[in-house]
């Protein structure tokens, strides 16, 4: 019996259709990934199943008494407390539980003798559902997940409101997988982890005994957890019952049939409505044409084949520069009194492309907008080429509920007309209503694309980005690659993506604590 079971679903932004009588269901055990395009509705669905939205039409139908939890991509929470009151949450009833057993024992000791048989039954039974819960293992299942996700470095009695955006994700992950559902829902869960806490989440998903259902753009972290592939393109759901390789190759002749079958039926339609025109008024022929309109609007009209909206991105170069284009001596970052990397020597030269790794929290973002001037730095110097001309990425930006993308250029740009506007963000794959929808609606792709489109529109020497490619769909990290090693001047990355910058730059700069 499926856990989830949905069926006809409808549900549309404003005039855009996003789902057409959509079905998709959860098998116990399934391990499933959604895949598809930016902006095709893959987040949309997941909040549709978790009930944070309503559908137009169609049925979202769980099991009775089904366990699910969310963890979306853009998770909000109460920050302000520290990491070990927020994950402790999760076993605060049991904790409530073995205070009340606790308050029986110590009854024992002054109860009637008529009672203690009551009291001393109660604990035992609380005692036997806190032990069938592994109430007694919490320490040691607590460690293995702070220790597998890199939580722990931080200090547990750390507040999430002082961690960086990555390690925030990594405490909410942490939170989720430790309430152990019948069905976990993630959006992205990798976005904001480092290779070795991937790897650490591949093998906790490979080795989950229930379902869970995974939104992610991350091929290979995708090919160890996949099981059941689910594709949403043409306002559909296809499931594949199969890992993704074997999805990918099997997908490739599917799309080719429906484009086929998609054309077959414009064809017939065209040809009908010829009929139709030609006959209608003629008394002879008038029946044939009317049975004929009749089955063309009886007929299941099939939607006209999605193809990947290209990122056709060009960095604008400004002018050359000498041999030394970034030298940092003795350079400590960090916020306040708190040292992050202390005591740096770094030299960036003519047209170099250069790549900073390490875990995360470790200070890359840190190094960033101390370099960008964002936050003033501890001690020590950096200093730019004089021409140097920056263009930057940075890893977070929030929107308000009303701009939308060409506002958002415009409010750089004020001079541009609404249509060169649209022809940059055109570039970058936001076209037609996507340029008129707010920011807050698009999918975390789509946001991806608006802001590299802001970052065509300046002529610079220095590219700088930080985490560019969360959320963005393979066939746009390839696009963004091609972009980046166009790109005549130097390159600075941020990345936790290993086969993104391989290839790419010219030399890496990995930091540990």
């Amino acid at each position: 019996m499926a856990l989830l079971e949905v069926e006809g679903l409808k549900f549309k932004y404003t005039d855009n259709d996003l789902f057409n009588e959509v079905d998709f269901r959860i098998l116990p055990h399934d391990h499933i990934v959604i895949v598809g395009d930016n902006g095709c509705g893959k987040s949309t669905f997941m909040n549709l199943i978790c009930k944070n939205l309503i559908p137009d039409s169609g049925s979202i139908k769980w099991l009775n008494n089904v366990k699910y939890a969310y963890l979306d991509q853009h998770l909000k929470v109460n920050n302000d407390v520290t990491i070990r009151d927020y994950i402790v949450d999760v076993f605060k009833p049991l904790f409530d539980k073995e205070a009340l057993m606790n308050s029986y024992y110590e009854k024992l000791a002054y109860c009637d003798e008529k009672e203690y048989d009551k009291y001393l039954n109660y604990a035992n039974q609380i005692q036997e559902d806190l032990e069938k819960n592994n109430f007694y293992w919490i320490d040691s299942t607590l460690g293995n997940m702070i220790n597998g996700l890199g939580i722990s470095e931080y200090g547990m009695d750390t507040m999430l409101s002082k961690l960086s955006g990555g390690q925030r994700a990594k405490v909410y992950l942490a939170k989720l997988l430790l309430e152990a559902p019948d069905v976990l829902l993630m959006d992205e869960p990798t976005n904001f982890l480092d290779s070795a806490h991937i790897e650490w989440l591949s093998k906790y998903l490979k080795d989950f005994k229930k379902a869970f259902v995974v939104i992610s753009h991350d091929e290979e972290f995708i090919m160890e957890i996949g099981e059941v592939i689910y594709n949403l393109s043409n306002k559909k759901m296809t499931r594949y019952n199969m890992p993704y390789l074997k999805y990918k190759e099997e997908k490739e002749l599917r799309d080719e049939q429906y484009k086929n079958a998609y054309q077959n039926q414009q064809a017939f339609i065209k040809k009908t409505q010829e009929f139709i025109k030609k006959n209608i008024v003629r008394a002879t022929t008038t029946k044939q044409a009317q049975s004929r309109r009749k089955m063309l609007e009886r007929m299941e009209k099939l939607e006209r084949p999605v193809n990947h909206s290209p990122m056709t991105l060009e960095f604008p170069f400004s002018k050359g520069l000498g041999q030394e284009v970034l030298k940092i001596k003795d350079l400590t970052v960090g916020y306040g009194d708190k040292k992050v990397l202390e005591n740096l020597d770094i030299l960036i030269k003519h047209n170099e492309k250069v790549v900073i790794l390490g875990k995360n929290g470790v200070g890359k973002t840190t190094i960033i907008k101390t370099i960008m001037g964002i936050i003033p730095k501890l001690s020590g110097d950096f200093t730019w080429n004089p021409s140097a001309d920056l263009n930057y990425f940075s890893q977070e930006e929030k929107f308000d509920d009303k701009t939308n993308a060409i506002n958002y250029l415009r409010y750089y740009y004020h001079l541009k007309t609404d249509g060169e506007l649209r022809s940059v963000l055109a570039r970058a794959g936001i076209k037609n209503d996507l340029a008129l929808r707010p920011l807050s609606e698009l999918s975390g792709g789509e946001q991806t694309k608006v802001r590299l489109a802001l970052m065509t529109m300046k002529k610079s020497n220095v590219l700088i980005f930080d985490e560019p490619t969360n959320h963005l769909d393979p066939v746009s990290k390839m696009e963004l690659w091609e972009s980046i090693d166009k790109f005549p001047g130097s390159v600075i990355l941020v990345t936790h993506e290993d086969d993104f910058y391989e290839g790419l730059v010219d030399l890496k700069l990995e930091f540990s604590e």
